[in-house]
């Protein structure tokens, strides 16, 4: 979950409006406390022995509490998974509106190896279409997010490519392993359909970060702050479109 969004996916006049949350957003998770959203799921999974449903159904509790949201179900992929998704849809491809450099790229050995993604034209594999959508050394969460915007965009336009389109329904298969949610197969053959119909100007992306300040924690933990007077109704208010 270091990758949040919410989103609301109307199936009679298509279209999507996801919002991305901030994984440091402090929040309150239901019976551990205050903590950063992303924790949610790992107090979840771990109170019931590493249990993915567990850890999902904290998190959806966790984003329906502070929120003031039903949530319907979820989706979930980790690092690898979403590399296997666009590698099933033979990568992506993109308009990166700047050139990002980052140093310090972490590595699965925790470690740090160098990337660079030149402004203009790209095609992104798997991996790279990982790094794009993970780094944040340069341009801070602003910029994380509208990589990850980026690449879902390039994602719904390569699944509605022609190439694609009439083996979408096999790659949703194979690609199953890669993705987790509890959303029944009857919602999912819904979305396959959707996905196949919904224009790019009918998803529209929005944040939050512009309504947090960042602060540190008595414990010295650094975490998004948001007056949550107003979050909530502002949350609702994009993902119903007013």
């Amino acid at each position: 979950t270091d990758v949040l969004m919410v989103a609301r996916i109307d199936f009679d006049r298509p279209g999507v409006r996801a919002l991305s949350i901030p994984r440091d957003l402090l929040v309150e998770i239901p019976g551990f406390g205050f903590d950063k959203v992303n924790r949610a799921y790992d107090h979840g999974s771990k109170a019931a022995g590493g249990d993915w449903e567990a850890g999902a159904s904290l998190t959806v509790e966790t984003i329906a509490a502070n929120f003031g949201l039903d949530v319907d179900g979820i989706v979930l992929t980790n690092f690898a998974g979403f590399a296997d998704v666009v590698d099933a849809l033979g990568g992506i491809d993109l308009v990166n509106p700047y050139e990002v450099y980052d140093g310090e790229y972490p590595t699965p050995d925790y470690g740090y190896r160098e990337i660079y993604f030149p402004a203009g034209e790209i095609h992104l594999n798997g991996e790279d279409a990982l790094a794009f959508a993970r780094t944040r050394h340069q341009d801070g969460d602003d910029g994380r997010v509208m990589r990850q915007q980026l690449v879902l965009l390039a994602l719904l336009a390569k699944a509605q490519d022609p190439a694609n389109l009439p083996r979408l329904a096999k790659v949703v298969r194979e690609a199953r392993e890669a993705v987790r949610t509890d959303l029944d197969r009857d919602v999912q053959a819904n979305l396959i359909e959707l996905a196949a119909d919904l224009d790019a100007d009918d998803v529209v992306f929005g944040t939050i970060t512009q309504y947090l300040w960042g602060d540190t924690t008595a414990s010295g933990m650094w975490v998004y702050q948001g007056d949550w007077s107003v979050l909530p109704g502002t949350v609702q208010s994009f993902l119903v479109g007013n």
